[in-house]
């Protein structure tokens, strides 16, 4: 996430920049053709920067190379104003393609960030999987998946526990937190899967493997929106974690903490 803020920080300064720079590096032409033949060269950076940064960026670069446009290749030059009614609707015309390259560039981010979410948590099964491939000791399989599953699903802390209790891994600040009192199945899913979140408070997913209870995940919600299918990928991991612990010989026991029993039935929907 945090390199795509960049990214588009980049484009969003970078794309009127160019465009100014643009306008300057036509001057040489203005009197060999009319603004309205050079607007294409400021078209072609409004889309490559709806590709590249988004709709921010786009907005800001379409309005820039139109002043662009106005101010060093229309006649009165460096001032801005027309004298030309063509040059004017010229102007026109372009400021509205550049809105509607912005609106594009909204939809493709949309499609874009959902792509990489996908991706994401792709990848987080995958090291789940590759930690039961490779027979790495439980504890240390646990703590890296539960590590990854920050990054990629709505949660801000997360532990697992067995069914006696014992804490096998946890997050960084998930041990000194109230065990949750909610409990939710591993096909919960939130009314708005797109815009739901896990409670604050925690939920406790049961954690079943071979038809058995093999031991709980405890999560903490925050308070970023959920990606798209992110609530999909919680239920593979949280499955993926109950084959974890049910690993025989996983290492050490664990530290036992007596959290783990009783807990208060509440229907999914709560």
């Amino acid at each position: 996430m945090g390199r795509d803020n960049d990214d588009r920080l980049f484009y969003l300064a970078g794309g009127p920049l160019a465009a100014v720079l643009l306008g300057v590096a036509l001057v040489p032409l203005r009197e060999v053709t009319t603004a309205s033949n050079l607007t294409f060269a400021f078209m072609a950076l409004t889309i490559l920067v709806a590709e590249l940064g988004g709709r921010n960026a786009t907005v800001a670069t379409a309005l820039s190379s139109a002043l662009s446009l106005d101010f060093f290749l229309t006649r009165p030059y460096l001032r801005l104003a027309m004298e030309d009614k063509h040059d004017l609707i010229a102007f026109v015309g372009f400021a509205a393609c550049g809105l509607v390259a912005a609106a594009a560039a909204s939809h493709h981010e949309g499609r874009a960030a959902a792509l990489r979410a996908s991706r994401a948590q792709q990848k987080l099964v995958r090291l789940a999987l590759e930690q039961l491939e490779k027979g790495i000791p439980r504890e240390l399989g646990l703590s890296r998946v539960l590590d990854a599953t920050r990054g990629v699903l709505p949660l801000a802390e997360a532990l697992v526990q067995d069914t006696p209790g014992n804490v096998l891994a946890a997050t960084a600040r998930a041990r000194g937190l109230p065990a949750p009192s909610r409990r939710l199945d591993t096909a919960w899913e939130p009314p708005d899967p797109e815009r739901g979140r896990l409670p604050a408070e925690g939920a406790r997913f049961p954690l079943v493997a071979g038809g058995r209870s093999v031991g709980w995940l405890d999560v903490w919600g925050h308070q970023r929106p959920a990606r798209p299918g992110a609530w999909r990928a919680l239920s593979d991991v949280a499955r993926l974690l109950a084959l974890l612990v049910a690993v025989p010989g996983g290492g050490a026991a664990g530290e036992r903490v007596g959290r783990g029993t009783a807990l208060p039935e509440s229907p999914p929907g709560e």
